[in-house]
């Protein structure tokens, strides 16, 4: 009787508890692992964007600024990692220039967005505060938006260099 007991209690207990951690453990590396790739990847610094209409690669980034290209919509840039209040700097041809960020895009979407520090301002390597600091952003300096936003931060680069910033030290 004592051989029958020991054989039916490991039977039991392999039907009901091997599958009960293997699903703890799948549903807890769902909840941790893949937001926090998905939120490192949306923080890169963009190296390209394309034109969504014939765009006039300027010297500066104003409108009065002296025209120095016409880039075909549908092109190709690589950005400098530059930016300026509704502007982004852009490799084209044999030199660079300014070009509206409302005449680029990043992917589906038209237009890329730029905001400007309202203080200094850590660029960080996660969306919190306690994250580590990739770079100081200068108070007044234009950094480009990405599109992502978690918990209060933005993903943006600056000099090409990408990270996160608190929404609050950004104007737009």
């Amino acid at each position: 009787m004592l051989n029958h007991s020991l054989r039916r209690a490991p039977r039991v207990a392999r039907s009901r508890s091997p599958l009960l951690p293997i699903i703890a453990i799948l549903m807890a590396l769902s909840f941790t692992v893949v937001p926090a790739q998905r939120s490192d990847a949306l923080a890169k610094a963009p190296p390209f964007a394309t034109t969504v209409i014939d765009a006039n690669l300027q010297a500066a980034p104003s409108l009065d600024a002296d025209v120095l290209a016409v880039i075909p919509s549908g092109t190709d840039v690589e950005l400098t990692g530059e930016a300026a209040p509704g502007y982004l700097a852009v490799y084209y041809g044999d030199g660079s220039g300014w070009v509206p960020a409302s005449a680029l895009s990043l992917g589906q979407r038209a237009g890329i967005d730029t905001a400007v520090t309202t203080q200094e301002t850590p660029l960080l390597d996660a969306p919190k505060h306690d994250a580590d600091v990739l770079a100081i952003v200068p108070a007044h300096e234009a950094v480009i938006l990405t599109g992502a936003h978690v918990d209060g931060y933005d993903a943006a680069s600056h000099e090409g260099v990408g990270g996160w910033i608190n929404e609050r030290h950004l104007a737009r």
